[in-house]
């Protein structure tokens, strides 16, 4: 059991509130959350805790756990700090996009990977399938055939046939 001070408490939960998502690392060691400036033991304590009461979301991926709040887990923070419905986590604000139109000129001025569509495309500038007629090497056929039943025939490693004198 870990006894975790009001004030790590409160911090812990005014970050949660206004960004929305919190990361701890699983080094439980760490004397101290990068963000929130408290001991990362106590950080994954309450939000362990949090979770248990299914206001939180976790995903746990390469040694870091990822909190996502939850509807229910605003209002219990709201409620828990004494904030009023105006304050909103940032993940759950809309952001105003500008979109503009672009205009004949801004086309040329661009800077673009590769160039245009007729370009290499970051392929390798063969189809982007490896280089060898765009089935990996593989030619179909049996094979390059040096004689046939008569003689008359042979195989090139195109695949047409020629006849021979």
């Amino acid at each position: 059991m870990v006894i975790i001070s009001k004030r790590n408490k409160r911090t812990v939960y005014e970050y949660l509130l206004r960004e929305g998502v919190i990361v701890v690392k699983k080094d439980f060691n760490l004397k101290e959350h990068k963000d929130t400036k408290v001991p990362n033991l106590h950080v994954w304590m309450l939000l362990k805790s949090l979770k248990s009461r299914d206001h939180v979301e976790v995903v746990y991926n390469w040694h870091h756990y990822y909190y996502y709040l939850k509807n229910q887990g605003v209002t219990f923070l709201r409620h828990s700090l004494g904030i009023t419905e105006e304050v909103i986590p940032i993940t759950y604000m809309k952001v105003k996009k500008n979109y503009y139109g672009a205009d004949e000129g801004d086309a040329e001025d661009r800077p673009r990977r590769g160039g245009a569509r007729g370009g290499r495309g970051g392929r390798g500038g063969r189809g982007g399938r490896g280089g060898r007629g765009g089935r990996g090497g593989f030619r179909g056929g049996r094979g390059e055939n040096t004689e046939t039943a008569g003689g008359e025939q042979q195989e090139t490693t195109a695949g047409a046939t020629e006849t021979q004198q």
